[in-house]
């Protein structure tokens, strides 16, 4: 092969898996050379930030050296193949102690930098090893509020990454809700407010993703109002029109827990123990963009009564929390045909999986985890799922463990439609399944766990851990493998 052309030679490396590359490269000192070729290494990161996003990788990706590409390329391939590993052990967890005030804590795609909300609604940006925030956002209540309930929510696509916060003030009946684009690159590392709600009620979930915010609100009359609004740099102006369509779905029993996925601008999905309903977005009302236009001036928006377009009753379980947040499909795939990502859900006896193609067809599939014949999954705590990798607590005993214990779960490849030549993955590495694996973290004596991240390109997990004694929090980062 060392005879051929170097242009062929580029051509059959590229039809190859990371394993045979390497495999091939190492067979002689000629064949070697083609490790050092930016080309190469360029096109099979490429090839993995179309089906996973990193939007901070993606805006470096012209800079990279080759070395920082092969780097990528091989960690990816390596946790594909060690996620699924039983009982290992992780290579490294880096702890940083904080106060009580720390209230979540999230992974900005590529696994370099955390965003730290605190309870007042602060944020942070910090860096991996840095000894301070590199940016910081102050709380926005004024002096006489508090929050008496904080949450955020991470989104992302191809092109940005954003953090929703839901507040709810001591005023019981005022909700303020923010999106903030993140940015770790240049310029410089910053929050960008892109929309802000303040609504008058209980919020009882809402969710981001691409140019949409959707939230919950119930009606007074016992029924749930699913309000969409548009958000971006454009809706945040003084004096910006402001526009909102409003969907009322029935009876909503306030002890029913639910989630909300924005599928596409057209179609969003609400998910809670019982089932699965998608909803299509009615179009928004014109609205007058003049100066002149303020919130005060606006007229009530119209109420839609709607049904789902699709719905199917499954036991999630408790799974609702273990969603996929890559359901906004915002960039193109190979070959430039539209990228449908399904939308992943870790329920408590199978995956579920769904795809909305762009003629609203829904395609849904359960899929059993790869058990021993008689085995079950057991309990089923905190969690996160992405689009190769889930990881969920399995901790029977919260408090007064010594240990967290983690299922690992590598997704099946089916779900991505991959084939088994496909050059981005190990043949016979995922089965049709997917596969489980584990691995535990010590804890003190006093710790329990608060909440949980993933962040999947790099395989890092992030815990948020409270000593149940003094109120002090930790934050530990786990390189998993």
């Amino acid at each position: 092969m060392h005879r051929l052309p170097y242009d062929v030679q580029l051509s059959v490396v590229r039809l190859l898996n990371t394993t045979d590359i390497l495999r091939l490269c190492a067979t002689c000192k000629t064949l070697q050379a083609l490790l050092t070729d930016r080309s190469m290494w360029h096109r099979a990161l490429s090839r993995l930030l179309l089906r996973f996003p990193q939007p901070q990788l993606t805006r470096r990706l012209p800079k990279l050296t080759v070395e920082e590409l092969k780097h990528e390329v091989l960690q990816a391939a390596r946790l594909d193949r060690l996620w699924h590993a039983l009982d290992y052990h992780p290579r490294l967890i880096r702890s940083f102690h904080r106060d009580r005030n720390v209230e979540h804590v999230s992974l900005v795609a590529g696994g370099n930098w955390l965003i730290v909300v605190l309870y007042d609604g602060s944020l942070e940006l910090q860096e991996l090893g840095a000894q301070t925030p590199a940016a910081t956002l102050p709380p926005s209540l004024t002096e006489d509020e508090s929050v008496i309930y904080l949450s955020s929510f991470v989104s992302l696509t191809n092109d940005h990454e954003d953090i929703l916060i839901l507040q709810m003030g001591v005023r019981y009946n005022q909700c303020n809700i923010y999106v903030y684009r993140v940015a770790v690159v240049d310029p410089s590392p910053a929050f960008l407010l892109i929309g802000k709600i303040s609504v008058a009620g209980s919020v009882w979930c809402c969710a981001s993703g691409g140019q949409l915010l959707v939230y919950g609100l119930e009606s007074g009359g016992g029924d749930m109002i699913l309000h969409v609004c548009p958000i971006g740099p454009q809706y945040t102006r003084p004096g910006a029109g402001k526009s909102q369509v409003s969907l009322n779905i029935g009876p909503w029993s306030a002890d029913e827990d639910f989630t909300i996925s924005v599928l596409s601008e057209h179609q969003l999905m609400l998910s809670y123990h019982g089932g699965l309903f998608i909803y299509e977005i009615p179009p928004f009302p014109m609205v007058d963009p003049s100066p002149s236009s303020s919130d005060t001036e606006a007229a009530p928006p119209l109420i839609h009564s709607v049904r789902p377009v699709w719905s199917c009753r499954c036991d999630i379980g408790s799974g609702i929390y273990r969603i996929s947040p890559f359901s906004w499909s915002a960039g193109t795939g190979l070959g430039d045909e539209p990228q449908q990502r399904p939308l992943v859900i870790a329920g408590t006896r199978a995956l579920h999986v769904i795809r909305v193609h762009p003629d609203s067809q829904v395609d849904y599939r359960e899929i059993p985890y790869p058990l021993v014949l008689g085995a079950e999954i057991g309990y089923m705590g905190l969690g996160a799922v992405g689009l190769r990798r889930a990881i969920w607590d399995c901790s029977e005993t919260r408090n007064g463990s010594l240990h967290v214990h983690f299922r690992t779960y590598s997704l099946p490849r089916s779900i991505l439609d991959l084939s088994e030549d496909d050059p981005d993955y190990e043949p016979g590495e995922l089965w049709v399944r997917g596969k489980l694996g584990s691995f535990s973290v010590t804890l003190d004596p006093e710790e329990h766990l608060v909440n949980l991240c993933l962040e999947e390109s790099s395989g890092r997990v992030c815990l948020l851990l409270n000593n149940i004694t003094t109120g002090a929090r930790r934050i530990a980062v786990i390189d998993a493998v």
